[in-house]
């Protein structure tokens, strides 16, 4: 599979089911790579996934599919605040493991950062990525994010405790 291959789009609320799947496994396999928890995300009900994808909201969720199918998956949040508006939280980002190492995260972040200069205002792009997954950090690096602090003892899995890398690309300069 090359990414050439992959269609990358917005999703919408016809793909709530096949979105909330996705994301329910990530959660579940990698639960020191998400703020959120597997055992949260599972107890919200189905309408909250719905409501996430609704097209005039503040977050945008983009997938890509093969063959019919969602290999991964990022979002991308704009900010309410008025004195905040020129940042974005890039979030959720999960390519289902039999996809990795296939171009399908770099075709998904290229995708979105595309979106984001083309959205009026957009300045600059912010996440977290756990800090010792070195491979999400070395994508995001490629796209020219980088670090500008590391938050210790950002989110606790069961008795572990995991740092997260505060990441920054900026789109245009003021």
């Amino acid at each position: 599979m090359k990414s050439s291959d992959l269609a990358i789009r917005r999703l919408d609320r016809d793909d709530a089911a096949d979105y909330r799947a996705l994301r329910l496994r990530g959660l579940r396999e990698h639960p020191d790579a998400f703020t959120s928890s597997y055992e949260e995300a599972v107890e919200k009900p189905f309408a909250s996934t719905v409501e996430r994808l609704h097209p005039d909201g503040l977050e945008a969720v983009y997938g890509a599919f093969g063959g019919g199918k969602l290999y991964g998956v990022v979002g991308l949040a704009r900010e309410a605040r008025t004195k905040n508006q020129h940042k974005a939280t890039v979030f959720g980002m999960y390519v289902a493991p039999e996809h990795l190492r296939r171009g399908v995260g770099s075709a998904l972040l290229r995708h979105l950062v595309d979106e984001a200069k083309r959205q009026p205002g957009i300045a600059q792009l912010v996440l977290t990525v756990t800090a010792t997954n070195v491979a999400a950090t070395a994508l995001y690096e490629a796209f020219g994010f980088r670090s500008f602090g590391i938050e210790p003892r950002a989110i606790r899995v069961d008795d572990a405790y995991f740092d997260k890398n505060h990441m920054i690309l900026f789109l245009a300069e003021p």
